[in-house]
C-alpha cells in the first residue's frame, strides 16, 4: 500500500509594466478624467491554487499614480502635474475561465479580483508650473479587477483596472487649487494598469513514499 505525501505549492514571481492614471475631479476645465498621467509599476507575487482554477495571489509593487493636464488650446491656463507614488499590498483571487474562447486554449485567460492596501511614499503637485502643498490621505484603499493571460506556464500579462475606496485628495483640503468636489469619485486614484510577470516554479512533485506495515 502506498501513501502520497503532497506539499502545498508557493510559488513566487516578478512583474512590472506601465500604468495610465487619473485622480477624478482633477480638471478643473471640463471635469473628465482623460487618464494622461504616464507611469510604471515593478514588485513581486507569491500564490497557491486553493482548486484546481482558482488561486489566491499576494503582491507587494511600488507603482506610480496621479493625474496631468499638460498645456493646449483649451488648457493653455489649467495645466497640472500629480504625481503619487505608492507601495501597494495586494491580495487577490485569480479564476480561470475553462471555456474555449477562438484558439485559445481553456485554462491560459483568467479573470482576477481583489483588495489593494498602499501608502504613498512621495507626492508632488504642481499648477502652472507653481509647486504646492497637497492634503492627501496617505492610505489608500482600492478595489481591483482584471483579466490575465498565460503567455507559456510561467510567463503572463496582465490588464486590470483600480479604483480607490478611500479618497486620495480629501475632500476638505484647502491647501491646493484643486478640490474634489463632494461626489463618492472625486479624488479618487483611477488606474489603468498593463503587467508582464514571470513566475518562478518551485513547485515539487508529489513523492510517493512507502508507508508503515
Amino acid at each position: 500500500m502506498l501513501m502520497q505525501a503532497r506539499a502545498q505549492q508557493f510559488r513566487a514571481g516578478l512583474m512590472g509594466g506601465f500604468t495610465i492614471t487619473d485622480v477624478d475631479g482633477a480638471d478643473l476645465m471640463d471635469n473628465d478624467t482623460d487618464f494622461h498621467k504616464f507611469g510604471f509599476s515593478l514588485g513581486g507575487l507569491v500564490n497557491s491554487k486553493i482548486s484546481p482554477s482558482t488561486v489566491l495571489q499576494m503582491e507587494l509593487a511600488y507603482i506610480q499614480k496621479g493625474s496631468l493636464q499638460g498645456p493646449d488650446s483649451t488648457h493653455t491656463n489649467n495645466y497640472y502635474t500629480m504625481a503619487f507614488d505608492y507601495v501597494d499590498a495586494s491580495l487577490l483571487l485569480k479564476h480561470a475561465i475553462k471555456l474555449k474562447v477562438d484558439k485559445v486554449t481553456p485554462g491560459r485567460i483568467s479573470l482576477e479580483a481583489g483588495l489593494t492596501l498602499g501608502r504613498v511614499v512621495r507626492s508632488s503637485y504642481s499648477f502652472r508650473s507653481i509647486k504646492y502643498s497637497v492634503d492627501m490621505n496617505k492610505t489608500d484603499l482600492s478595489a481591483l479587477v482584471g483579466i490575465n493571460y498565460k503567455i507559456f506556464s510561467n510567463l503572463f500579462i496582465d490588464f486590470r483596472y483600480s479604483n480607490s475606496l478611500i479618497h486620495a485628495i480629501k475632500h476638505n483640503s484647502n491647501t491646493v487649487n484643486f478640490y474634489p468636489y463632494a461626489t463618492f469619485q472625486r479624488g479618487n486614484n483611477l488606474v489603468f494598469q498593463l503587467t508582464l510577470g514571470y513566475i518562478f516554479d518551485t513547485s515539487t512533485k508529489e513523492k510517493e513514499q512507502p508507508s508503515t506495515p
